[in-house]
């Protein structure tokens, strides 16, 4: 077969599809070299965080490096996400819950306690730092860029505190984009992609990335099935379970929808439309359960620029995406 260059993800690294003698087909992975001034250690801490995961959790297989130019071949694990796997059979949703749980609970337990405390990933957290530039982020690429309008001030205030409250509690190994269009369907397992940006977060960071995702509503059952493995691991009561997860599922939401902004109008990449207004839902949902009314206002206020916006820009292809 020709090699076939595949859409990747939101990150620069480009991926091509080549053929191999013994497995059928194989992926290169390209990764951006350095330009005059800039040092950048995607490939290299991709790589080792591919060695600390490998003997404890499941991820591609890296069959032959060249480190001088940044490339990778690895293992084809194939076109389907979990996203599409739940898409295409949805009787299959709690299943695949409980597997994620899984894996929510080992990166909560055996690799959080197993890690060297002077490793990269452990060395970086989510400090009130990291925490207010991905505020940054939203407010510019989603307020002003795709919603065209500040955000209230009583928001950023909002946020301020949540940052606070989160800051101390970045003590456990995040994947950091832990989601259903970051986990592959290989048979009957989980497969974990784009871990290199991996650092110390709260212990519910990467729960509510994925049961608050931005690409797919989980149902009551399967969503009970996620919390149960991550209180489980942690010990955890409901109630204090809950307090953290409203914060992390704010600042969580907040921070993808600067991502969907800058997908959309700058990148112009039309497939993560769906994804603001289902996150707009969510954001709904998290004031409603802290019963902050003007942030349920408000979040329904911005869905309703949302959807105009989408329908203006031709990006509105937001059928199927509640079930």
């Amino acid at each position: 077969m020709d090699p076939r260059p595949l859409s990747g993800d939101a990150g620069a690294r480009q991926y091509v599809r080549v053929a191999h003698p013994q497995l059928g087909t194989a992926l290169v992975v390209l990764y951006p070299l350095d330009e005059p001034g800039k040092n950048d250690p995607a490939y290299y801490e991709f790589r080792a965080m591919h060695a600390y995961l490998d003997p404890v959790m499941r991820v591609p297989t890296i069959i032959q490096t060249w480190d001088e130019e940044r490339v990778l071949l690895v293992e084809d694990l194939g076109d389907v996400t979990l996203e599409q796997r739940l898409m295409q059979h949805p009787e299959e949703e709690r299943a695949w819950a409980d597997r994620a749980g899984w894996l929510l609970a080992t990166l909560l337990g055996p690799l959080t306690v197993g890690a060297p405390p002077n490793s990269f990933f452990m060395a970086r957290a989510f400090d009130e730092e990291k925490l207010e530039f991905e505020w940054g982020y939203c407010q510019a690429n989603f307020f002003q860029e795709f919603l065209q309008k500040d955000p209230p001030r009583w928001l950023d205030r909002l946020m301020v505190e949540i940052h606070e409250s989160l800051a101390p509690r970045a003590q456990f190994l995040a994947h950091r984009d832990f989601h259903v269009r970051n986990l592959m369907v290989q048979g009957d397992r989980l497969v974990a992609i784009d871990f290199q940006d991996a650092r110390r977060g709260a212990a519910t960071y990467d729960l509510a990335s994925i049961l608050f995702d931005g690409y797919w509503d989980w149902s009551k059952e399967a969503g009970s099935l996620l919390l149960r493995h991550v209180r489980e691991e942690l010990g955890w009561s409901d109630a204090t379970l809950w307090e953290e997860l409203n914060l992390s599922a704010l600042q969580r939401n907040f921070r993808a929808l600067g991502t969907f902004g800058y997908q959309l109008v700058k990148s112009k990449k039309a497939h993560f439309a769906p994804a603001i207004p289902r996150t707009l839902r969510h954001l709904r949902s998290h004031f409603q359960r802290l019963n902050h009314g003007e942030g349920v206002l408000a979040a329904e206020n911005w869905m309703r620029i949302a959807e105009k916006r989408l329908w203006k820009e031709g990006g509105d292809d937001t059928a199927g995406t509640q079930r």
